[in-house]
């Protein structure tokens, strides 16, 4: 009980992330690449803090490759994650992640040998049902967002990303080493985007924003940190395809702080309140918990 718990705060912390992201690349840094330059400076801002649980130890150049492989998935994602952002709802934006839930069951039994029950696979079904309907945005014509197919791109990506965490535990145990080695691999990839005379530009012009919004990014790395610790410790101890489940939680999470940001602060966060919007939004979250509840009974 203890684990799902903890699990269950990465969602939440990641709410926040996501918010705070949505506000500076929609209004500040509003190409991709400036946006994930700046955000992965502060990558390990707060990793000393894991000290307190232990101290990280030496890996195989195997395990340093599979680390690798996790901290270019951790940036490539986040060029269509930025994208959806400016198309449709924040909340909407998270519940998408969940498309890449009908992948798991596949990959987790040809990797990891998990084996679901029919009442698991219906629950990944309505996840899966709920996140599309809350792409649609004309029911009578089925248009889909833009959104929704850089979603399925982002979705995939961090299906697999689960996948090969849960996967790289089965030869390094040590949840610390994961979170210290692709958090310090990630922080340094995008100053790849330097040699590259357009990027290196973009960065150098919007350095001052960075400057001014520095606070900013640090409450948004803290949170990060935090929905990763926990997403990882708990990944640790629970199988992939319940520690998924539980993270298509987050758009619950993220409306809810959404409206008691705007209510309490007057915050405006990118979310669409209007009564038909707001019906289809609860109907949609309701059903996601119900598979998220069956998916990991």
């Amino acid at each position: 009980m203890f684990v799902l718990v903890i699990a269950l705060f990465a969602p939440f912390f990641y709410s926040f992330a996501n918010i705070i992201e949505c506000k500076l690349s929609n209004n500040i840094f509003k190409h991709p690449v400036t946006m994930i330059f700046y955000i992965s400076l502060m990558n390990c801002l707060f990793l000393p803090l894991l000290l307190i649980f232990g101290l990280p130890t030496l890996v195989s150049p195997f395990m340093l490759l599979i680390y690798l492989i996790l901290a270019v998935i951790d940036v490539m994602y986040l060029f269509p994650y930025y994208k959806a952002m400016k198309e449709i709802d924040t909340s909407i934006v998270s519940a998408l992640f969940s498309l890449g839930q009908i992948t798991i069951p596949v990959l987790t039994y040809f990797l990891l040998d998990e084996k679901l029950n029919i009442f698991q696979y219906i629950g990944f079904g309505i996840i899966i049902f709920a996140s599309v309907v809350l792409s649609i945005n004309d029911f009578y014509g089925l248009k889909l967002n833009k959104a929704f197919y850089y979603m399925v791109g982002v979705s995939l990506l961090r299906a697999f990303y689960v996948v090969l965490e849960k996967y790289a535990f089965n030869y390094d145990s040590s949840w610390i080493n994961m979170v210290i080695y692709v958090n310090a691999m990630s922080s340094l990839l995008p100053f790849l985007f330097l040699f590259d005379k357009k990027h290196n530009k973009m960065i150098k012009s919007a350095f001052n924003e960075y400057r001014k919004n520095t606070k900013i990014f640090c409450v948004n790395e803290l949170f990060c940190f935090l929905g990763a610790t926990c997403c990882i410790y708990g990944l640790s101890q629970l199988s992939a395809v319940v520690s998924s489940a539980i993270n298509a939680t987050a758009p619950i999470f993220l409306l809810i702080i959404s409206l008691g940001l705007e209510y309490v602060f007057g915050i405006k966060v990118k979310e669409t309140i209007t009564p038909l919007i707001m019906a289809k939004k609860v109907i949609c979250y309701a059903l996601i918990i119900v598979g998220v509840v069956m998916v990991s009974l």
